[in-house]
Formats: C-alpha cells, sequence, structure tokens
C-alpha cells in the first residue's frame, strides 16, 4: 500500500474483507462520498484501489478500461489462494414494532410467486450500500425472493430486512406473479 493511502489503509482493508464478495469481475466502487477513492475488482482475486486528493472523482473511472487487462497478470503473481468469506450479522430490531415477515413458498396453490417491484424511478445519482445495491437490482417484478437468495448469496432474512426498509419508503412493493 503506497504511502498516501495512510489515512485510509484501515477504512481500504475493511472494504475490502466486506466487499469483494459483493463485487462481480469488471464492477468498481466509490464508497466514500466525496474523497477520490476507488475501488476496481479486476478478477476473482484482485482489486486495486485508485485514490486521487484532486480532481473529480469520475476521472478515476478513465483508468477502469486500462486496469482491466492486468487481472490475470496479478491473479498468476498472487498464485493460489484460499477465499476468505465474511460472516454477515443481522442486526435486532430496535424497539419499534417487528415488520411481518415476507414468505413464500416454491409455488403455492395458484403458481404464483412473491416479487418485489421497484416502484420508483432511480436517478443514478443515488448511493446505496453494495448489498442494497445488488438486491434492489433484481427487485423488477421478475425475481421472486428465492431467487434474488441465489442470485446474491444473502440469506433469506437479510434480503427480507432490506425489502422492508424500501417498503417503509414506498419505494418497493410486493407483488403475487405468476412466473
Amino acid at each position: 500500500m503506497d504511502e498516501p493511502f495512510g489515512a485510509y489503509s484501515e477504512f481500504i482493508q475493511n472494504f475490502v474483507v466486506s466487499n469483494f464478495h459483493l463485487l462481480n469481475v469488471g464492477d468498481h466502487s466509490f464508497p466514500l462520498g466525496g474523497v477520490n477513492l476507488a475501488f476496481f475488482k479486476l478478477s476473482s482475486k484482485t482489486m486495486i484501489v485508485i485514490h486521487t486528493q484532486k480532481g473529480p472523482s469520475g476521472q478515476l473511472l478513465s483508468f477502469k478500461s486500462k486496469i482491466l487487462d492486468w487481472g490475470p497478470r496479478f491473479d498468476k503473481l498472487i498464485g493460489e489462494i484460499a477465499p476468505v468469506v465474511p460472516t454477515i450479522q443481522i442486526s435486532e430490531f430496535s424497539g419499534e414494532a417487528e415488520p411481518a415477515i415476507i414468505t413464500e413458498t416454491s409455488k403455492d396453490k395458484a403458481g404464483l410467486k412473491t416479487v418485489p417491484f421497484l416502484v420508483k424511478n432511480l436517478t443514478g445519482k443515488e448511493k446505496f450500500p453494495i448489498e442494497e445495491a445488488q438486491i434492489l437490482q433484481y427487485c423488477d417484478g421478475k425475481h421472486a425472493l428465492e431467487s434474488i437468495c441465489e442470485e446474491t448469496g444473502y440469506p433469506r432474512l437479510k434480503i427480507d430486512e432490506i425489502i422492508r426498509r424500501y417498503q417503509k419508503k414506498k419505494w418497493i412493493e410486493i407483488r403475487r406473479v405468476i412466473l
């Protein structure tokens, strides 16, 4: 790690451990607003972090097309490594009434599935934690709750918690559809 990262070194380490598995190869993240710190996932083993002190953070995206070619080269240098699987801790509800847990059987009697549908039009300027962004992208009315679990790798309880949060904001509706 180069010297300028000193102030962010602990954040960078925590971010990589917590979020590496959430990003797909070729994805990037700017987790700190107002700080030109970008994370680029180059391969299943490699993440590059770039920081600039001046200029717009978008300028870091110009490096993306260049550095993606370096993933296989870094992988060769790294060699074989054992994957690190972070644990997800789910906090208890805060004193307020606990919302009902969304339930779904693989197919109910009428052949219907429970699917979340994002009804809020997003501008693209919203910032979400990576796990929420991953779940929200499947709230398209086409993915049932179980398929969201499979696609994201998150436990059902975590998905229900995030969907309930956005239902309260009136961003998501739950619909019953035939899939």
